[in-house]
């Protein structure tokens, strides 16, 4: 019985340690190239790629974020180019961004980036939409709200 309240001693603190670190996942490279496979997003998707040191980040999540709070059926995934560490989910939280949030897992950053777009070269934010039908663009920098939109496929409500 001693072992058994160990054992599951030990799940909590297991799972304890995964809700410590702001529920990311890390992202390996067959992640990466699942996240961005325009055909597993049936509808409006943005993948926003973002680093907690870049302030041009802040401003597409922030926009990202009323947007899903708008438009219910929009689907947010967030992609942390850098490693999980206790707080990277403080700025976040405080945009309100809801949705997926991944972070780069142990394998080398360049390999990660390039499975989530080949034509990347590092430059943040980067922002890919998807349409739900299919349809896949990527932007670099900040993005507009009416460029957002129509990519998506979203109306103006």
């Amino acid at each position: 019985m001693k072992r058994l309240t160990c054992l599951l001693a030990a799940l909590l603190c297991s799972s304890a340690t995964i809700y410590a670190a702001d529920d990311f996942i890390a992202l390996d490279r067959a992640g990466a190239t699942r996240v961005v496979n325009a055909a597993s997003h049936t509808k409006p998707t943005i993948v926003a790629l973002w680093s907690s040191e870049c302030i041009h980040c802040k401003k597409n999540l922030k926009l990202f974020a009323d947007m899903a709070r708008v438009h219910p059926q929009l689907k947010l995934i967030t992609i942390a180019v850098e490693p999980m560490e206790e707080g990277l989910a403080e700025p976040l939280d405080r945009l309100g961004v809801s949705g997926s949030r991944f972070a780069y897992g142990a394998e080398a950053p360049e390999a990660l980036a390039h499975a989530l777009d080949p034509k990347w070269r590092g430059e943040l934010p980067r922002t890919i939409l998807f349409d739900g039908r299919g349809g896949k663009v990527a932007f670099s920098g900040i993005i507009t709200e009416t460029i957002a939109r129509a990519s998506l496929a979203l109306s103006a409500d």
